[in-house]
């Protein structure tokens, strides 16, 4: 600034003297002149006097422009850090009026993008937060820049905001191999990885997306989406088609073979023929029990609950009743039944349902009982439930078996030859799908080499027109 003030103030200087010279030389011209020391000094205090009016003018307009100039500047660097300060605002006399609309409209034009960027924002932060598939996003330093609460309830770990290895978060080798593939090849991944173990299988598809932004950066998108409900679906298909193949080839065979053991000869054996006899009436009663449940279990998923023929009854004589079609069963055994329900206990129920759920249940605690055992009924009510407990003194189901014992077909020893007592695995499965559609729930309680207890829970109004005898 000063070098500008003492060139401006030599060019001004320099012009009042050449505009001085030439006047006096034209004055010269037309009239001699004397001259004198006292002439002299006045003509150079006539340059001075002008230089300096001419000076305070130009000082006068260079500050005020020079104060246009600084704000425009604090302007731009304010822009530069995302502040916004009031427009400039110059008479259109000003010289720098171009310049201030300038900087002015592109002030407006930053705020609008920052603004709408900035909404962008708060819109990809809202939609990662309630997505439902988890998303983390990795730079070229394989640092973790962004995840998201479903990622992070994935890896059932806290993730950091700051910048940091995306290591420290996944320590599962599929996953971070399919990271490393994905550096390594540049190319999208997908792969299905399970990230936890049976019993509480998680099962997740992972797929990486490989985004190129420069020569030397890019990042990744990793998307884990949980398809474990999927995964187990499947599995239960599997299991089901295997087992229910199983089911229906044992007793098949057996019918076969003995018949065809008979045609060979043996039926002129009348022992042999009633011990064959008897033992092709017992497969094929296994056959048809085998095909009654599996029609049970398709017309119970068949049926929507504005079906159900809601009733109140009481509860003790229904399960009195079905502890006597099992008499024969519960001899054999030597078994206690005790039946602790009270006789005045009302309850609202299809009834239909109900017998069936207390005719599985009382079964599985007979034939897994041991000999001489005992079986309690109890049932109690509270606010908005009542709950009916099947307990017996049996061989217990594992804590692993447990998980599983609601599949079709599952049988807690996968051998034929292990298995304690014979029976399809669909009683189980019966029992959820009825209560399920009764609107209630069913747990079991086991220890193993001590016993079961089954509990059904049911509520006491249900969502539709009650229809009472």
């Amino acid at each position: 600034m000063p070098n500008q003030w003492q060139r401006t103030l030599r060019l001004l200087t320099l012009e009042n003297i050449l505009t001085l010279v030439l006047g006096i030389v034209v004055l010269q011209h037309f009239t001699k002149i004397h001259w004198s020391t006292a002439l002299v000094g006045w003509l150079i205090l006539v340059i001075a006097g002008l230089a300096a009016i001419e000076m305070g003018v130009v000082w006068f307009q260079q500050r005020a422009r020079q104060k246009t100039i600084d704000r425009m500047e604090a302007k731009l660097r304010q822009m530069s850090s995302r502040q916004f300060p009031p427009h400039i605002l110059l008479p259109q006399s000003d010289p720098l009026y171009s310049l201030s609309q300038a900087v002015n409209q592109l002030e407006t034009y930053q705020r609008s993008q920052t603004q709408r960027a900035q909404l962008q924002e708060k819109e990809l932060m809202m939609i990662m937060r309630y997505l439902p598939v988890g998303v983390m996003v990795i730079d070229h330093h394989r640092q973790v820049q962004l995840s998201n609460p479903a990622m992070a309830e994935l890896l059932q770990q806290s993730i950091n905001a700051v910048a940091h290895l995306y290591t420290k978060d996944i320590q599962l080798y599929a996953l971070t191999k399919l990271i490393e593939d994905t550096i390594a090849t540049q190319q999208n991944q997908r792969a299905t990885i399970t990230l936890t173990p049976a019993p509480n299988t998680q099962v997740v598809e992972a797929t990486t997306v490989y985004i190129q932004n420069s020569r030397s950066h890019f990042q990744i998108v990793l998307m884990l989406y949980d398809i474990t409900e999927v995964y187990m679906i499947e599995q239960m298909q599997d299991d089901f088609v295997s087992n229910a193949s199983h089911e229906l080839k044992t007793p098949i065979t057996a019918i076969a073979g003995f018949t065809e053991t008979l045609l060979s000869g043996a039926k002129d054996d009348p022992e042999t023929l009633t011990q064959f006899l008897q033992i092709i009436a017992d497969e094929s009663q296994r056959l048809i029990d085998l095909i009654q449940d599996v029609l049970s279990l398709s017309r119970i998923r068949a049926q929507s609950t504005t079906s159900l023929a809601w009733q109140t009854v009481a509860l003790q004589p229904i399960v009195a009743h079905e502890t006597s079609l099992l008499q024969q069963a519960i001899s054999r055994k030597d078994l206690t039944i005790q039946n602790q329900i009270a006789s005045d206990m009302m309850v609202t129920v299809d009834v239909q349902k109900l017998n069936q759920i207390i005719k599985n249940l009382l079964s599985n605690a007979i034939k897994y009982n041991r000999p001489g055992g005992q079986v309690t009924l109890s049932a109690t009510v509270s606010t908005d439930q009542w709950q009916l407990k099947v307990q017996d003194t049996g061989i217990g189901i594992s804590a692993d078996d447990q998980q599983r014992i609601f599949e079709r077909f599952y049988r807690a020893s996968p051998s034929r030859s292990q298995q304690v007592v014979s029976g399809t695995g669909l009683g189980l499965a019966i029992v959820q799908e009825l209560v399920h559609a009764l609107h209630g729930h069913v747990t079991v309680t086991s220890q193993r080499g001590v016993g079961t207890t089954m509990t059904v829970v049911l509520p006491i109004k249900p969502p539709t027109t009650i229809a009472t005898n």
